[in-house]
């Protein structure tokens, strides 16, 4: 397939072309082939330019600043549930995780008896 000249005057737009050869490469690095066109080919040949830099340092640098950007602290569960103030944020008595089974069942006996009986004196009801 050949390539057409652009028409009369067009601009023709820069590119950028870097080719490797990737079955040769050790599993602890890959080659990475990139072409870029137009403006985004200007600024890598501006920053390899202005640092002094091979277009594989360049694109390292890069990388590493693209990922220290979006890279997301690793946090636990107890660490979100205490940051989002669930975690601690309750009340009620201090042995509640211990017995919390008692005190349902004290809450349920007073709002649903399981037998029926006869109010107690003090209870508004009577």
């Amino acid at each position: 397939m050949t390539k057409s000249a652009p028409a009369p005057g067009l601009p023709t737009p820069q590119r950028l072309s870097y080719t490797y050869d990737m079955p040769r490469t050790p599993a602890d690095e890959i080659r990475i082939n990139a072409r870029l066109t137009g403006e985004d080919a200007r600024r890598f040949r501006e920053l390899q330019r202005r640092g002094g830099i091979s277009a594989s340092e360049l694109l390292r640098d890069a990388l590493r600043e693209y990922h220290a950007a979006r890279k997301r602290p690793r946090t636990d569960a107890a660490t979100l549930l205490a940051a989002s103030g669930f975690l601690g944020g309750g009340e009620g008595p201090a042995d509640l995780s211990t017995r919390y089974k008692s005190y349902l069942m004290d809450a349920l006996d007073e709002k649903i008896p399981l037998r029926v009986s006869e109010p107690k004196p003090d209870d508004p009801r009577r």
